[in-house]
């Protein structure tokens, strides 16, 4: 690898950790339009692969040591090692020290200090493309959702070399904007619920919201935030899956 990878505090990865695999692909294959394919990952076992039309856009991996279900995001590092040190020194809890996944990269799994997880990801090559235009079923955004927006807004910009733009959103507070240059990289906001826990929202763009969130119930999901326009931006909601897992549902203006 080269000393620099040209785009750090980028969201490169998308992964289901689940404790029921066969659900979670009967129901993001019918939601989403998926084609899910599995790869023999040796003592690792199977590890599932997501694609929307050719393109690979997230992993199903299978639950264990009693991890609870979530979507986890993998956000580019120059350095994974240093990152999970400084992390740590910051609160972070480290889960999985950093770990080399053969052909893919580096990554080590973290919990911030409020409990959100996320994975330092160094990818081995860099041919994933940046923030070009996402097409249906892709993650076209990340957004962190906080009791303790300040502080935690604070812990990523520092971790990532996120620049920070912020917004007044009336009855929703502040919404910070986090920034890669003159990119647009992920969200962060205070949790409407004062009883969530901490973690971070991914969202997936779907053709039509309102049908989509109507047919993740019929699925075995559970309506939790029902569609609603963000001004000038697009409309979107929130659903749970089978499983546990939190998912957002997006369609552009």
């Amino acid at each position: 690898m080269s000393n620099a990878i040209k785009t750090a505090g980028r969201f490169y990865w998308h992964e289901l950790v689940t404790t029921d695999v066969e659900q979670a692909k009967g129901f993001y294959g019918e939601l989403f339009g998926w084609s899910i394919k599995g790869v023999d990952m040796g003592p690792m076992g199977t590890y599932w692969i997501a694609s929307a039309g050719e393109k690979q856009v997230a992993g199903i991996a299978k639950a264990d040591n009693g991890a609870k279900p979530g979507w986890l995001s993998y956000i580019t590092a120059h350095d994974v090692d240093a990152t999970t040190t400084e992390a740590k020194a910051a609160g972070a809890k480290v889960l999985v020290p950093p770990s080399d996944i053969p052909g893919q990269g580096r990554f080590s799994l973290l919990a911030d200090a409020e409990g959100a997880l996320f994975a330092p990801f160094r990818p081995s090559d860099e041919t994933a493309d940046d923030g070009g235009l996402v097409g249906l079923g892709g993650f076209c955004w990340s957004e962190l959702l906080t009791q303790t927006p300040a502080t935690s807004v604070g812990f990523y910009a520092t971790l990532f070399g996120w620049g920070r733009d912020e917004r007044e959103m009336g009855p929703l507070g502040t919404y910070t904007m986090f920034k890669r240059g003159d990119k647009q990289a992920a969200g962060a906001m205070k949790a409407m619920n004062p009883s969530a826990p901490a973690m971070w929202l991914n969202y997936v763009v779907v053709e039509n919201v309102d049908a989509s969130f109507a047919r993740a119930e019929k699925l075995g999901g559970k309506q939790l935030v029902p569609p609603m326009d963000i001004p000038g931006i697009g409309r979107s909601a929130v659903v749970v899956d089978p499983g546990g897992a939190m998912i957002s549902l997006f369609k552009a203006s």
